[in-house]
């Protein structure tokens, strides 16, 4: 009859032998897992080498290469779109301010100033016609949208010297026409298109870099 140290080495054996088989059994799996695999990339390759699996590929190549061709032309035609707004824009804002400045530096009356000051909402000698119609402050809107974000903050300062213009021609509007205009409304007028425009000349400079 075995003896309890018998019975206790023999179990040890069997579950060093059971250890042994789980291991073994477990490195043929994982080598069969990976000759599936490598069978599978070969089997791929092999499908992407086919004539079939070639033009299966052209055709994914050619249908990729004509959307990103397609959707960089659009990209193009929109970005020159906005160049040409924003050129036509900053253009007839030029074009305005000029006038004005002209017309108020040779106003002898409040009739005069007016005058001078339409062009805040129209256009008196339009460059585009699509925009004779657009107020000033429409117009530096437009090309606040088509600048970076970076260079907006310059856009609105046009805005709000072109603001204070328009709460002068409002208070012009309860003076007779043929009031004298005096050198303080003159002088106020003229800082505010000079300021104006040497804001609107940095925006022109940066759009051309």
């Amino acid at each position: 009859m075995p003896s309890a140290e018998d019975i206790k080495r023999i179990h040890a054996e069997e579950m060093l032998r059971q250890e042994i088989r789980e291991e073994i059994e477990a490195s043929k799996k994982s080598e069969t897992r990976k000759g599936s695999g490598s069978e599978l990339s070969q089997k791929l390759m092999d499908f992407l080498n086919s004539s079939v699996g070639m033009w299966l590929l052209s055709s994914v190549v050619l249908t990729t290469g004509a959307a990103l061709i397609q959707q960089f032309q659009h990209d193009y035609q929109i970005r020159e779109q906005n160049h040409k707004q924003l050129v036509t824009h900053l253009f007839e804002i030029q074009n305005r301010l000029d006038n004005m400045e002209y017309i108020l530096r040779r106003a002898q009356t409040v009739g005069e100033a007016k005058e001078g000051l339409k062009g805040l909402f129209k256009s008196i000698f339009p460059l585009t016609p699509e925009l004779e119609n657009r107020s000033l402050v429409s117009l530096y809107f437009a090309v606040y949208s088509l600048i970076p974000g970076d260079r907006q903050v310059k856009a609105k300062d046009a805005i709000e010297f072109v603001r204070e213009m328009e709460q002068s021609e409002f208070t012009f509007q309860s003076r007779p026409d043929t009031e004298k205009l005096n050198d303080e409304d003159r002088e106020q007028l003229r800082k505010l298109i000079q300021a104006c425009k040497a804001v609107h000349d940095s925006i022109a400079i940066q759009r051309a870099k």
